[in-house]
């Protein structure tokens, strides 16, 4: 569980003001309702509080000093890091407030630098830097999540023990874990894990699990909430990871070239609430080697009541809600907050191996 999720009191307050100072960019902008509903969040999911962020003055000097703990400074500068990208407008002003507090905590200055090629699509930095948190997310270690994506390309990868076990998955009773998440895939129209050719279902096996386990769909916010609880859950820091998706779904800035870039997507309350989700979880099912076998073939509710994920919080609660989300199958959604452009090559790439095949 991280540091910050077991702040209380005058702590709290001194931290949710310095997050308003991010916010506001010390006192140069007014507060915008995406911040104080954020700030909001914060208080009521991770400091178990409820406030009136108006109420909250403190500055980002002196910071340093108040505030000692490497790992708390770590995660409060990874909140601090998700606030420029809420709002469209000002969002280096406010990464320069991000660099103050940086300063204070004593952090290299290349934490702002990468926000603010974030900013410009000048992500090759912090793209190097998502690649072990992707690795963690997918339940594989770099090497064995690349050639999986590479043997798609020829044909050469899937397992036909694989696919005759998730085809006796759905086999089972609905309740059921591996029956729960067949469904994942029906509603997603993706491929069974083992089909060959289908990467997407090879590669992210496990992450896929982490959708169903967790009760989120694979909307922008849907993949964000399950970024946001296994940033809580474990001790490996996926904060820069949480910033640059959730700079890519609310703001439309390129991170993830094998994903479209959506405007509007993050909800406070929601995301902030996956992260205490993923606090009060008491397994860490993102080890590497953890095993999912016996789990599977157990009811879900009682994995979840196992693990102590409550259903409070889940988008996907019940057999009537869509794996998808309400957006409609990954692939083919439309939206009026989707960034419609030129698609990428990579984009294209993946495209093709997203979803099952028409034939």
């Amino acid at each position: 569980m991280k540091h910050i999720l077991s702040v209380r009191g005058d702590q709290a307050e001194d931290i949710l003001g310095i997050l308003k100072c991010v916010a506001t960019a010390e006192g140069a902008l007014d507060l915008h309702e995406i911040h104080k509903a954020t700030l909001e969040a914060v208080a009521h999911h991770l400091f178990q509080m409820r406030i009136d962020v108006a109420e909250f003055k403190t500055s980002i000097d002196g910071a340093g000093e108040r505030i000692t703990d490497a790992g708390l400074r770590k995660e409060i500068m990874n909140m601090a890091g998700i606030l420029p990208f809420l709002e469209e407008e000002n969002m280096e002003t406010r990464i320069d407030a991000v660099a103050h507090l940086g300063a204070e905590f004593k952090f290299s200055r290349r934490f702002a630098r990468e926000l603010h090629g974030l900013c410009h699509h000048a992500i090759m930095e912090l793209t190097i830097c998502m690649l072990r948190p992707a690795s963690l997310t997918a339940g594989r270690t770099l090497a064995g999540l690349t050639l999986k994506f590479a043997g798609s390309a020829i044909h050469a990868d899937g397992s036909k023990k694989t696919l005759e076990r998730y085809k006796r998955y759905e086999e089972l009773d609905d309740h059921i874990f591996a029956k729960v998440l067949t469904k994942y895939y029906r509603d997603n129209n993706f491929e069974l894990p083992g089909t060959p050719h289908a990467p997407f279902s090879n590669g992210l096996m496990y992450h896929d699990m982490h959708h169903v386990l967790q009760g989120y769909p694979t909307t922008p916010l849907g993949e964000t909430c399950v970024l946001a609880f296994d940033e809580a859950l474990i001790d490996e820091d996926l904060g820069k990871a949480l910033i640059a998706y959730v700079a890519q779904f609310q703001v439309g800035l390129l991170f993830d070239s094998t994903l479209p870039l959506w405007k509007n997507q993050f909800k406070p309350d929601i995301v902030l609430r996956a992260y205490e989700r993923g606090g009060i979880c008491n397994t860490n099912f993102l080890k590497r080697g953890f095993d999912w076998s016996e789990l599977l073939e157990q009811p879900l509710q009682d994995v979840r009541d196992r693990f102590n994920i409550p259903l409070d919080g889940a988008i996907v609660k019940g057999p009537d809600d869509l794996w998808c989300g309400d957006m409609g199958i990954v692939g083919q959604r439309d939206s009026k907050d989707m960034v419609h452009q030129k698609k990428r090559w990579l984009e294209k790439i993946f495209a093709k191996l997203n979803v099952k095949s028409e034939d």
